[in-house]
This record gives structure tokens, sequence and C-alpha cells, in this order.
């Protein structure tokens, strides 16, 4: 009789656990609930990572070169107009009625080869040195010079199907003379100092030879040889060789 009664006590006495509460119902202790970490990154932190890679990808990809790199060789022949007018390379003769000579528009043309590097499919830079020849009846100048040449092609990432349209600029020392062929005692000029061409060009690829490319096309420049005794300007009208080593 006893024992009856104490095991009904015994059981109502002991406390009952609470499946998947974390905690004992019947007792005062409870036990700490586990919450597992979240390993989702939050969505705004996930889209400004994801648009920093895609700029970083953007600004890779337009500096590889598709069309013009490594080494640029070029060779352009022409012909053109120019005039010529100064006095001899003297500073007691220079600015003496006398001694100014004047030439007629005289008809010649030249060449101009340069070495550049292509930088990127948009611009190259490099060096040049030219040399060109110019007569009329009466007159005959010669000139050339050489130095720094910048090369662009504005278009190449804006509007692609005129990526083969470029700019020029050729800037360094020049030389020019000016002779009087006709009979008579008549001065010459002569006159060293800055010599600047400008100009624009349009090329399309000949195809893959040498470990490299060609590309041919027109080409028209201005160009000017300024100093204080001679100044001669003339336009050219030509053709351009030019052979890309990058490709």
């Amino acid at each position: 009789m006893i024992l009856l009664l104490s095991a009904p006590a015994l059981v109502l006495a002991r406390p009952a656990y609470a499946a998947g509460a974390g905690s004992f119902s019947g007792g005062a202790e409870t036990g700490p609930t586990l919450v597992a970490p979240s390993t989702t990154a939050p969505k705004d932190a996930s889209n400004a990572d994801q648009s920093a890679k895609d700029a970083a990808e953007a600004a890779a990809e337009d500096c590889i070169p598709r069309k013009r790199s490594g080494v640029v060789l070029a060779l352009t022949l022409g012909g053109g107009l120019a005039h010529a007018s100064g006095y001899p390379n003297n500073a007691s003769l220079i600015g003496v009625p006398a001694d100014y000579s004047s030439s007629a528009l005289m008809a010649g043309g030249g060449f101009t080869f340069n070495l550049m590097g292509a930088l990127t499919d948009w611009i190259s830079f490099g060096i040049w040195f030219g040399s060109e020849t110019y007569s009329s009846k009466n007159w005959r100048s010669t000139g050339g010079g050489g130095g720094f040449r910048v090369e662009t092609h504005p278009l190449a990432k804006i509007y692609p199907h005129l990526d083969g349209l470029a700019i020029f600029g050729n800037f360094g020392l020049g030389v020019a003379t000016l002779r009087v062929t006709a009979p008579g005692n008549f001065p010459n000029a002569d006159g060293t100092q800055s010599y600047i061409g400008v100009g624009a060009l349009y090329e399309w690829n000949l195809g893959h030879a040498l470990g490299g490319h060609f590309a041919l096309g027109p080409s028209l420049e201005y160009d000017a040889i300024y100093s204080q005794a001679l100044d001669r300007n003339g336009a050219l009208l030509g053709g351009r060789l030019a052979w890309y080593g990058g490709g």
C-alpha cells in the first residue's frame, strides 16, 4: 500500500521535458536555445560587390588592344603645294627689303617615316623624320625635319565603324631653303627652327604578316617651318602604309 501511493507521487513530481523547446517546463532551470548562424550575405552588399566586379572587368576590357599594339612602322608618300618666303640666314640681312624673297606657289612632294609604339587601340606615340621638295618655274625649295609624333583614333571606342580615322601631329625642328632658279643676282633664303605638322588619315587593314598586320590608307596634312629668316607652308595629299607589330 505504501509503494502504490508513493509511485504516482514520484511520477507526478518528475518534471517533464518539452521536446524542441530547449527548456524544462516543469522546473526552474531553462536551457539556452541554439540558433544557427545565417550564411546569406545581405542583398545590398552582394549587389555592391557584383557591381564593383563588373566595373573592374569593364576597365580591364578597355585596356586590351584589339587592333593596334606593339611597334608601329609607317611610311607616308605624297604630293602637294607649298609657298616659302624669307631672307638669307644672316642677322645683318634679316629685315632688309632688298634681300627679301617670296616664291610663287610651288608643286612637289615628299615622305615621312614614323617609328612609334601603339599604347592602346586609340593612341600611338613616337618619333618621325621626313623631307619635302617643291619647285616652280623660277623657284625651288627643299626642307625636312624630325621630332615627336602623336597619333590618335578618336572614334575607336565611341563609333567602331570609323575606327580607322586618325588625327596626328608632328612636332620638332625643321630646315628649309628657298633658291631662285631664274638668271640674275637674286637673294636666297634659309632657315632652321620650329616644325609643326597636323593632319588626318584613314586606314584599312590589309592582313597579317611578319608577326603583325599591315594597314593602308590616304593621308592629308599641313606642314609649316617657322624661323626668323624663312617661313615655308605646304599641304600634302598622299598615302600611308603602316605595320603594327602587336598582332
